[in-house]
């Protein structure tokens, strides 16, 4: 017996021995299976018992024949596979080139896009048209099927393809990025892979905007066999492909930085730290500067979260910033881009919802339509920047509606239908309708965003251009000798401080104490309360209250503390306040955001459609053929005393109308 062979049994004895229990459960499942094969144990034995690393050996060869001598007795429908898993990752997409041809690589990847499962013959048989024999041929390659060349019983060279006696294999195509924590200075490429049997079918769950786990071997391959030119392609010929359990995996942290993490976290005065480092080169907007904080560090994320599920609350915070143009919204974004651990930065302007969410695109390889993942599905478990929020069209920005509260995105596409993972928080940045913020108009006056998006972002802050004279001279002397404007407090690193956020967000998962409970509880209650023989108020809502319990778990975490207390609250509180302020608001008048209708407007709207209703009966017309031009201006009065928008009023006092006189919806 050659080395080859004793080898082979060697580790088929292994593997048989070890996965003793799995095999057996596996053998009763009448469907394609994977056996999960641990490198490190499998590895430690080749070392032990030949004394090279497993990769050292022929180990396809003998995973290929231990996989063959596992399924002798068993068909293609209930094929056992043989996959390696937690292989570590010792390459980079973004380095693989021409150099690595024929190389076995691992790796770590993010889904681009994945085509549906196809077809492809495993093995031919072809009749001969002369004395029917049937001959068998392997097919090796997906792309050609070389006929037999003549018949070995009567020598003829005509043969005919019996496609309901041949055997058939599944196969993917996908397309693979580098993810976002690994990416060189923001780019990446695209690399595809192809995946068979088990990998392809449609018991292997795999999605686009999924991070994975690759393995397998990097080849050129020609674009087109038949084609006269040497165009070459990379792909991937995966041996295995799996979702990563943990989402914040990509971003390394050792025991080192953990030791330092947590030295780090003890400090009395991290959270001022914390705050100073994230933009020390835009002066002020400290408060600002909080909530974004805040907003990487996240809410109560569930333990071991790898998907949503009906019963969680979403942990994701949006934030919505409103002002002048020119006065350090992009920046905030460049800042944020330089610390954040997993960000996608997009502006608004020719953003489609297409790109925003999914879109169906055909794969070239397959002529097959597939889902490719939008930006928001693309910064799953991070956070998208969408500068000039205001360009996205109404529809676009409605689209985000159902990732900023459900952390997901459906679709169905060209025939597709697909749900994709969008644990993603949103940071948009606006321009207010004229140029300048005006605190005294109503906000819808004041920003095109639909009522049913702005009610998604926990906090809005308008940032406003104020002349001073010291902000205006140490703005004027960082950005012209390109100091930083933090003098009190050492600023953390930036490496540091990603990968501090990242260990918040992967080991840290704070609680509310009785207390902070019953603060959060008095403070809801409390502030409706006030307002109820206040008809102007339009108090906060459960959604708010919701969003304040995300402020204060993200408040805990930036301590890397279990849990989250008064003081947590009191501060979560003070940054909701400061937000609301900013925009003329209070928590008495906060349902404004939500388009809330204060009691005072809700009888305007009523009295409005009364007014309506009587002019159709004055003048015996439809709702639509009535003059409201008298209407609009009694209406505009009593708004301007309200300080309520007026088209709003009448729009919604038409609506109303409509509904009740001829039944629309």
């Amino acid at each position: 017996m050659g080395v080859m062979d004793k080898n082979i049994e060697l580790f088929l004895n292994y593997i048989q021995n070890t996965y003793a229990e799995q095999l057996k459960l596996l053998k009763s499942v009448n469907h394609q299976t994977k056996l999960d094969i641990d490198y490190t144990l499998i590895n430690d034995f080749s070392i032990v018992e030949t004394g090279k690393e497993f990769f050292d050996l022929n180990f396809q060869r003998i995973l290929t024949n231990s996989e063959k001598k596992i399924n002798e007795k068993r068909t293609d429908k209930n094929y056992i596979s043989l996959k390696l898993v937690d292989v570590p990752p010792f390459t980079l997409l973004s380095e693989l080139d021409s150099t690595n041809n024929g190389d076995f690589i691992s790796a770590k990847a993010m889904i681009k896009n994945i085509t549906t499962i196809q077809p492809t013959l495993k093995t031919a048989v072809y009749e001969c048209r002369g004395c029917m024999r049937l001959h068998y041929v392997e097919v090796a390659d997906k792309k050609q099927v070389t006929l037999p060349s003549l018949c070995i019983e009567c020598g003829s060279r005509s043969f005919r393809l019996l496609s309901e006696d041949s055997l058939y294999r599944n196969y993917r195509y996908v397309k693979l990025e580098e993810p976002l924590e690994l990416r060189s200075g923001g780019s990446s490429r695209e690399i595809k892979g192809y995946m068979q049997d088990y990998l392809a079918s449609p018991y292997h769950n795999l999605k686009a905007g999924d991070v994975v786990d690759i393995t397998g071997q990097f080849k050129l391959e020609k674009k087109d066999k038949n084609s006269k030119h040497d165009d070459f392609e990379f792909m991937i010929n995966l041996h295995n492909i799996s979702s990563v359990n943990n989402p914040f995996e990509d971003y390394r942290i050792t025991e080192s930085d953990k030791e330092e993490i947590i030295k780090l976290s003890k400090q009395p005065n991290i959270y001022d730290r914390l705050v100073k480092s994230l933009a020390p080169e835009i002066f002020g907007y400290d408060v600002v500067k909080e909530g974004l904080l805040l907003q990487l560090f996240e809410g109560a994320r569930p333990i071991g979260d790898t998907f949503k599920n009906d019963t969680m609350d979403r942990w994701t915070i949006h934030i919505l910033l409103i002002g002048d143009p020119g006065i350090g919204k992009s920046q905030i974004i460049a800042a944020l881009k330089e610390k954040a651990p997993k960000i996608i930065s997009i502006a608004g302007t020719g953003t489609s919802q297409a790109g925003l969410t999914t879109s169906a695109v055909k794969d070239e390889l397959t002529g097959t339509w597939a889902l490719e993942a939008g930006a928001v599905v693309l910064a799953d478990t991070g956070l998208l920047c969408i500068d000039e929020y205001d360009k996205l069209s109404p529809k676009t920005q409605k689209s985000l509606n159902e990732p900023m509260e459900q952390l997901s995105v459906s679709s169905a596409k060209a025939g597709l239908v697909q749900t994709m993972t969008a644990r993603t928080s949103v940071l948009a940045c606006a321009n207010p309708k004229y140029s300048r913020f005006n605190k005294y108009k109503t906000l819808k006056e004041q920003i095109d965003i639909p009522e049913s998006n702005l009610s998604r972002f926990d906090l809005v802050f308008a940032l406003e251009d104020d002349i001073s004279e010291e902000k205006d001279s140490k703005l004027a002397d960082s950005l012209l000798n390109k100091t930083k404007l933090v003098e009190d407090v050492e600023i953390i690193p930036v490496e540091t401080l990603k990968k501090y956020i990242t260990y918040a967000k992967l080991e840290i998962f704070p609680v509310l104490n009785d207390d902070a409970k019953k603060v959060l509880i008095d403070f809801y209650v409390n502030t409706r309360q006030s307002v109820v023989d206040n008809d102007s108020a339009k108090p906060i809502t459960a959604r708010d209250l919701k969003a304040v319990e995300r402020l204060t778990i993200a408040r805990a975490k930036t301590e890397l503390r279990e849990e989250a207390t008064v003081e947590d609250v009191n501060n979560a509180i003070r940054i909701y306040k400061a937000a609301l302020e900013s925009i003329n608001l209070t928590v008495e008048t906060a349902g404004a955001i939500e388009f809330v209708k204060s009691d005072a407007e809700m009888q305007l709207i009523n009295d409005t459609e009364k007014m309506i209703k009587t002019r159709m009966d004055m003048y015996g017309c439809s709702l639509y053929k009535v003059n409201l031009k008298d209407i609009r201006f009694s209406v505009g009065v009593r708004c301007h005393e309200l300080q309520c928008d007026v088209d709003e009023i009448m729009n919604v006092a038409v609506e109303n109308l409509e509904k009740s006189l001829y039944g629309k919806s």
